[in-house]
């Protein structure tokens, strides 16, 4: 089975003109498709997995935040591979996918080139480290205090 989302994304978009949607196409933001429907705009970010008991997947920040500000046009599908071309299609609105969902601590990247003295651009430093920890930890003090 592909890694590849594209014929899930093929796949949903035939689900939604059969649905009543207007049109639908692949957008790269602010989610995977944005269809219209009666005038409106919808969107639509595909999480696809090939697994069938257990999904374990992520949507950035900025796929969240757009979510949230727009609940209500805005819906997460897991399309789930039954093979190649077909799919079950699985819409959750943001405040359902939330019932499933937290914020592992937040990794740092970085890039280091061996054969070069070449470095990043970006360079990160104590400070900010220990600001991404103290906004983390109030995140959870914030999520233990509901």
């Amino acid at each position: 089975m592909s890694k590849s989302d594209v014929k899930a994304k093929e796949a949903y978009i035939k689900f939604l003109l059969s649905q009543g949607f207007d049109e639908a196409h692949v957008t790269a933001r602010p989610a995977d498709i944005t269809a219209h429907k009666n005038g409106e705009t919808y969107y639509f970010e595909i999480k696809k997995t090939s697994k069938e008991k257990l999904y374990f997947g992520a949507a950035t920040l900025t796929e969240w935040a757009e979510a949230v500000e727009n609940s209500e046009h805005y819906k997460f599908v897991v399309a789930k591979e039954i093979n190649e071309t077909d799919f079950d299609f699985i819409e959750y609105t943001p405040e359902e996918l939330l019932e499933y969902s937290y914020i592992p601590p937040f990794k740092v990247y970085f890039h280091i080139y061996f054969d070069s003295n070449k470095k990043q651009k970006k360079k990160l430093t104590p400070k900010h480290i220990l600001a991404m920890k103290k906004f983390y930890d109030e995140l959870i003090d914030a999520d233990e205090e509901d």
